[in-house]
């Protein structure tokens, strides 16, 4: 009988040391992605495969073990609210999902505010250099406008900015595939037999975005002449929404949708206002649900601790290849959602999906 292949095996037939196996073999950030790559191709060439009671016990080892510090990174808020993660659940999640990653590879995160009075980003870059932060993650991020401001800091350190695509400066991104996330809210929509499902988004958003959350939705309605056009919401953010309310109940009124996939969960006030009740007249599914409303409302769920941890994996994978600055070419990660059932939406019945089968 032909003895199974190990680890050493794998290492002398890759050309490396086996505890560098051991890394890319469970996705050490400290091992790059090409030689990774290259080490699980020739781990499958060669038919290895791990014992998993091993596996398992080597993780728990790991996980009790205290890491011995390595370095600090930086977590910047470019939001004007030196409080975001206390204002929006989703962005405490990334911060979470950060810390934890950073504690587990033996970082530390220092955490700074952009719009902290009498602090200029050549200021914030000075601080972080007498810090001897090895690298930043930019968060809240509203428009490329404050990216821009902090070239002094992204300029000479490895930079990843997280929940969103920059498209100046062109800087490494870790964000949801809102393509896709709306491509499958609207299909699960549809499941639950909805017809007629529009698209209600904030303008600034949108434009965030790249209209990503768009493309997806154009891309399910195809050809559908009778599809509630898109309404976008212009008042303010930080301000309450009267005109915003108004078109919505307009846009109701005007196209008879009888569901929609949105961001905002005020959306679900104004359908009780006008004396819709959900799911049986209106559907309604958020396209980023939020842990508080996970369970009770129908949506599609983003991994926002994902987001957070993939950041600092980013950063960790640029500070061992010494990458700073904006990259020759723009990179990053896209985070599946997914769906989470709730009472806004129709519960799909067991005949509709065995005729989908």
């Amino acid at each position: 009988m032909k003895k199974a292949p190990t680890m050493a095996d794998v290492a002398r037939k890759a050309g490396v040391a086996k505890s560098t196996v051991s890394l890319a073999l469970r996705n050490d950030p400290r091992v790059t992605e090409s030689l990774r790559l290259q080490i699980e191709k020739t781990a499958m060439q060669m038919g290895y495969r791990s014992n998993p009671l091993t596996a398992r016990l080597m993780a728990e080892l790991r996980n009790s073990r205290k890491n011995s510090y390595v370095a600090t990174l930086g977590l910047i808020n470019v939001s004007v609210y030196n409080d975001l993660a206390q204002r929006i659940e989703i962005v405490r999640e990334q911060l979470d999902g950060a810390e934890e990653r950073a504690e587990q590879l033996g970082y530390k995160l220092d955490y700074f505010w952009l719009e902290q009075p009498k602090v200029t980003p050549q200021r914030l870059a000075s601080i972080l250099e007498a810090r001897n932060i090895q690298g930043v993650a930019f968060y809240g991020i509203r428009d490329d406008e404050a990216l821009m401001r902090c070239e002094p800091i992204w300029r000479s350190l490895p930079t990843v900015a997280i929940g969103s695509h920059p498209g100046t400066p062109r800087l490494n991104f870790i964000a949801n595939d809102h393509y896709v996330t709306a491509v499958q809210a609207y299909h699960h929509m549809t499941q639950a037999g909805y017809r007629r499902i529009g698209i209600v988004l904030d303008k600034w958003l949108d434009a965030l975005l790249e209209h990503r959350y768009v493309a997806g939705y154009m891309t399910c309605i195809g050809k559908q002449k009778d599809a509630p056009p898109i309404l976008y919401l212009e008042d303010l953010q930080e301000k309450p929404r009267p005109e915003g309310k108004k078109r919505f109940f307009d846009w109701i009124q005007a196209y008879k949708p009888d569901a929609c996939i949105c961001i905002n969960s005020f959306i679900l006030e104004w359908v009780e206002e006008l004396g819709l009740k959900t799911p049986e007249d209106f559907g309604i599914a958020m396209l980023d649900l939020s842990p508080q409303f996970k369970d009770k409302v129908a949506g599609m769920y983003h991994s926002a601790r994902w987001l957070g941890m993939k950041a600092v994996d980013s950063l960790i994978s640029q500070i061992h290849r010494n990458e700073s600055g904006v990259p020759p070419f723009q990179s990053g990660i896209l985070v599946e959602s997914v769906w989470s059932p709730g009472s806004t939406v129709r519960a799909v019945s067991a005949k509709a999906t065995a005729r989908r089968r």
